[in-house]
This record gives structure tokens, C-alpha cells and sequence, in this order.
């Protein structure tokens, strides 16, 4: 064997080296990729929820649309109360049992129709 034969082994082996580290950089960023797509996936799916305030205010239509209308003046003197207690207990809920705990929590008395949907929640 010459010299030549074998310098031009090591440069081919130098290519196909140096392919294979592209390659696998390749998949590496592409494995990045799809991790942070998928968590921004999990977040906006299932984490993002509506502020405390948002399900409290949406907690005070529902009592207004449950109370009649010979209730409605002791129901709004009552209402300006329960909503700051209601958005200090959402965000002790928060810090307690965590972000998916309340995301489940807030999507559902979101949905509920009625206040005794929402208190089941």
C-alpha cells in the first residue's frame, strides 16, 4: 500500500465522520424541536387556564343568574366580599396543589351553567 491509498482512506473516513456528526446534530436539534413543540402543546392544552378573577367573576354571574330578583339586593352587598375571598382561595389553590390542579378546576367552573355545577367542581 502507498501513501497516497492511505491518506486517502483517512479522508474519506474524516468525511464520513464529519457527515455522521452532522447527522447526529441534526437529530439532536430536530429531538429539541418536537420537546418544545410538544410543551408548548401541554401548556396552551392543558395548563393555561383563566385568571382567578376571570372564575371568580364568572362565579358572581352565576349567582346573579341564580338569585331571584326579590334577592338580588342582598346578593350584591354579599358579592363584592366573596369575590376577593374567592380569587385569595384560587390562588392559595394554586400554590397548594398546583398549576394542573387548577387548570382542571378553572376550565370547569368556566363551563358550568349554573352555580351548583360550578360548586361541584
Amino acid at each position: 500500500m502507498t501513501d497516497d491509498s492511505l491518506d486517502e482512506r483517512q479522508r474519506k473516513a474524516a468525511q464520513e465522520l464529519e457527515q455522521t456528526k452532522k447527522l447526529v446534530a441534526k437529530i439532536a436539534w430536530s429531538v429539541f424541536a418536537i420537546l418544545v413543540l410538544a410543551t408548548v402543546v401541554f401548556w396552551f392544552g392543558w395548563v393555561r387556564a383563566p385568571s382567578p378573577e376571570q372564575v371568580c367573576r364568572h362565579k358572581v354571574e352565576l349567582v346573579f343568574a341564580t338569585v331571584g330578583e326579590d334577592q338580588r339586593e342582598g346578593a350584591e352587598a354579599l358579592v363584592s366580599q366573596l369575590e376577593v375571598q374567592c380569587v385569595d382561595a384560587a390562588r392559595t389553590k394554586i400554590r397548594m396543589r398546583g398549576k394542573l390542579v387548577y387548570a382542571e378546576f378553572a376550565k370547569c367552573v368556566m363551563a358550568a351553567g349554573s352555580l351548583d355545577e360550578a360548586e361541584l367542581c
